[in-house]
């Protein structure tokens, strides 16, 4: 019955101000329509030209660079260089590696190689995050190591710092670390390699310590040399069996027999930010994305949101059509108000 009741208040208060607010701007239009048509085209044209020199989207010109000569690769045998840029969740359409589409222009004189990142076919601005990858690489096949990129790295040059690290992929190769002139928060990304080890520092967002091994664990699932190294990592990166679970249930969707397996070996581990044994019935229990901080007392989480008895949940929904029925009210009313104080403004002038 007071649901009723409160729907006609509210429906009347939008009436009356409504009715109000109207008849102000009548007071409003009358005095300054001549003024609005002389104003229109100024108006617009200038609103045309903001847009414009306020758009992020990267032009034509806009390019990334590598440091050949910096970083100590020899230019008479290096002579085409080629970057290779993809989103790091591997989304979109991207230009295969050295075809003509990721050729760089190459300055032999200050040992620059400059690439034009419209050739991807993509839109690349300023404002992205992290959230590209990015490999200089050349005719030799000489290659720079997995390098984090923003839109913050346009215009930046990357080079090699003169250390080397194990590829994640193949423990036989070599990447050439590397690292921009500019960009501090991008740099080699961070990655588990095949053989355990941890190289980089940069992640691309949305990635973590927790969900870097989450994505070991789910490449190396089956391969108990691989998955012997966990404890090992848990305790390197520091991160909790629970909060690795939850990300594996939350990536993967559709295969039962992996996530079982990822809990299998988790179970038998130690959580380093316990020091106690994992907690196998949190390690079953977690949710998609779930950690540890949600697991106990989760109660309390939703505590108060729908009251502990009938009489208590419907007095907050009764104080809470009234409070929204006087600010749906105040509202209208200042509207009004602030309409005919402005339409009296105009007439003064």
């Amino acid at each position: 019955m007071f649901k009723k009741i409160a729907s006609l208040a509210i429906a009347a208060t939008m009436m009356v101000g409504t009715a109000a607010i109207t008849a102000s701007a009548a007071e409003v239009e009358a005095d300054t329509v001549g003024a609005e048509d002389s104003a229109v085209v100024s108006a617009d044209s200038s609103s045309e030209v903001g847009a414009d020199s306020a758009s992020e989207t990267v032009s034509a010109g806009s390019v990334v660079k590598f440091d050949a000569k910096k970083s100590g690769w020899n230019l008479e045998t290096n002579k085409k260089f080629y970057c290779h840029i993809w989103k790091a969740d591997g989304s979109g359409s991207w230009p295969e590696w050295q075809t003509k589409a990721e050729q760089c222009t190459f300055d032999k004189d200050t040992g620059v190689a400059t690439y034009d990142l419209s050739k991807t076919g993509n839109t690349i601005s300023p404002s992205d995050g992290r959230i590209y990858c990015i490999i200089f690489s050349s005719n030799t096949g000489m290659q720079t190591c997995n390098v984090i990129m923003s839109g913050a790295c346009i215009g930046d040059t990357l080079y090699c710092t003169g250390e080397q690290s194990e590829n994640p992929e193949d423990s036989e190769k070599k990447d050439f670390v590397a690292k921009w002139e500019n960009t501090a928060d991008c740099g080699q990304e961070r990655k588990i390699t095949s053989t355990g080890n941890i190289v980089g520092s940069a992640f691309p967002e949305g990635e973590s310590d927790v969900t870097l091994l989450a994505t070991y664990l789910m490449a190396y699932y089956d391969d108990p040399a691989k998955t012997d190294l966990t404890q090992n990592l848990l305790d390197t990166l520091k991160v909790s069996p629970v909060d690795v679970m939850g990300v594996v249930k939350q990536r993967v969707t559709d295969d039962d027999k992996k996530v079982k397996a990822i809990e299998d070996i988790l179970s038998k581990c130690t959580d380093p930010t316990t020091g106690k044994q994992t907690d196998t019935k949190q390690l079953s229990e977690v949710k998609a994305g779930g950690t540890t901080s949600n697991l106990s007392g989760g109660s309390s989480s939703t505590g108060g949101s729908t009251g502990s008895g009938s009489g208590s949940g419907s007095s907050s929904v009764k104080s809470g059509v009234e409070t929204t029925i006087l600010y749906v009210f105040g509202g209208l009313m200042l509207a009004a108000a602030g309409v005919a104080f402005l339409a009296r403004k105009k007439r003064e002038e």
